[in-house]
């Protein structure tokens, strides 16, 4: 007697957990990072990516992933303002470092050569305080 075995289709949501993993990556990255010059904008975007992926991994939970881009882009605080009271774990003085990166990350101003900023010897990024963003990266993909 022969026994046929026909599973049905499966669905597995992978992104959440790939979104997580990343983020990680891209902390273990900024902290391994050795800048040979004075200063340099690539902490800044390794961690405000890591900031990002982290909170897309929990709307990628219940959404997907264009659902998710669509929403949020790679608007920081909007993505952290849209979170569920319980996983908001960041205090006042997080929450204002958070806005100030997200309005650099957003504008792509971490990733590209910014002329004024040069001008201005990297003011606008140098008043974030980077050891503060790599406290608010952790605390989320520890969260």
């Amino acid at each position: 007697m022969n026994q046929i075995i026909r599973p049905g289709v499966g669905y597995v949501n992978l992104s959440p957990d790939a979104f997580h993993r990343y983020a990680t990556h891209y902390l273990k990255c900024k902290r391994d990072f050795q800048c040979p010059d004075k200063f340099s904008p690539v902490p800044y975007f390794l961690l405000c990516r890591a900031i990002e992926l982290e909170i897309k991994a929990r709307y990628l939970k219940h959404m997907t992933q264009k659902q998710v881009k669509d929403e949020f882009r790679h608007d920081l605080a909007k993505a952290y303002d849209a979170l569920e009271p319980a996983e908001k774990v960041l205090n006042q003085e997080e929450e204002h470092t958070l806005r100030d990166a997200s309005k650099i990350y957003h504008e792509k101003d971490f990733e590209y050569f910014n002329p004024e900023d040069a001008l201005t010897g990297y003011k606008r990024l140098r008043n974030l305080n980077l050891a503060l963003l790599d406290s608010i990266a952790s605390k989320l993909i520890g969260a």
